[in-house]
């Protein structure tokens, strides 16, 4: 491909740089900010008069949070959660989206079942049954009641449906003609070619059980 050299496209290409090292700015100064607060003593802090420098450097908050035990105990949770929730997401993503990919000709009350799945987007228990719930199931300060509940996605449910169901028809047919059942087609074929779709919402996942903090009362 001939690459366009015009003063034109030279001048688009500075200002998309331009634009697009004024976005990556905007975003990291936030983190910088909230750095340069982290290293300056409480009264430059509290007075607001932090500004991209630390003022009164010191490792104060730093040496206090790496003391804290209870930190590193809830950051430990955290990442349990993250590990256990994504990695049960990603099961019962792809063990209800394969299936329910199928017409309804293939797969019998497929429409009720989607109805059921787009339902509970719409209306939520609530917290006091929820909690109820938990405690019934004896999941009270158990790592499981942070996860079991959040276990079926439903928005990724039904972007992986659609990306399986955009999918070439003639590979399944190809695949059965080859004596190939519908786990093997599944892990084998659709799956791999699921790669995009799947770490979409593997990362959705990942980042909902990380800042998901409202249920940790479990």
């Amino acid at each position: 491909m001939v690459k366009d050299n015009t003063a034109g496209s030279r001048l688009f290409d500075i200002a998309l740089i331009v634009i697009l090292v004024g976005i990556a700015i905007l975003c990291i100064l936030p983190i910088w900010y909230t750095l340069a607060v982290s290293l300056s003593n409480n009264a430059a802090a509290s007075s607001g008069r932090v500004g991209l420098w630390p003022v009164g450097f010191n490792l104060g908050s730093y040496q206090e949070l790496m003391g804290d035990r209870k930190f590193f105990n809830s950051f430990w949770i955290s990442v349990q959660r993250v590990i256990l929730g994504a990695g049960l997401n990603f099961v019962v993503i792809l063990l209800m989206a394969y299936p329910l990919s199928k017409n309804a000709k293939e797969l019998p009350y497929r429409n009720v079942l989607m109805w059921i799945l787009v339902f509970t987007m719409l209306f939520n228990g609530g917290l006091i049954p929820w909690y109820m719930t938990v405690k019934s199931l004896g999941l009270i300060n158990n790592i499981w009641a942070l996860v079991l509940g959040n276990s079926v996605p439903v928005f990724s449910v039904i972007l992986v449906i659609n990306f399986f169901r955009n999918l070439p028809k003639e590979l399944e047919e190809a695949a059965l003609v080859d004596g190939a059942g519908p786990w093997r087609m599944m892990i084998q074929i659709f799956v791999p070619l699921a790669g995009p779709v799947i770490a979409t919402v593997t990362l959705f996942s990942i980042v909902y059980h990380w800042n998901e903090f409202f249920t940790d009362w479990c």
